[in-house]
């Protein structure tokens, strides 16, 4: 009978650590990749504010090449061609994606109030789940 506790003990052992495993960082003395944001969520780490906003690559109005915008207050200059835009046009580009800041994957981005804004104001990652938002009180 002992043995038989053993076991079971060892197995809900093992199944809690394959649970907490991917939530850990084994860095440091906080372990766990979780956000103060992100607490109640899915995700694992996250920001918010366009300051911080992840890299995004917009299309060029002249000649349609991948513009990578790593920071939101940088200009947008086009690799390809002469066309150099002011941070401030950012929602007037065409956004083609989002990279991840953590595992550089592209990231599902969108709006929820389309009407207001014409810039993203949520992106996540489906591969890490690192989760950015542009605010989460629109005021108004």
């Amino acid at each position: 009978m002992t043995g038989r506790i053993g076991l079971l003990l060892s197995k809900l052992v093992w199944v809690g650590e394959k649970v907490v495993s991917p939530l850990q960082r084994s860095d440091g003395p906080n372990k766990f990749r979780l956000s103060s944001m992100d607490t109640a969520t899915t995700t694992y780490e996250g920001d918010s504010g366009w300051a911080k906003r992840p890299p995004a690559t917009v299309e060029c109005e002249r000649c349609g090449a991948e513009i990578f915008h790593h920071s939101a207050w940088d200009d947008i200059d086009c690799p390809r061609c002469v066309a150099e835009y002011e941070p401030e046009s950012f929602g007037d580009l065409e956004l083609l994606y989002m990279t991840c800041p953590v595992c550089r994957s592209r990231m599902t981005h969108g709006r929820r109030h389309p009407k207001r804004f014409d810039i993203p104001q949520w992106a996540t990652c489906e591969r890490c789940r690192y989760h950015w938002e542009f605010d989460h009180s629109y005021g108004g």
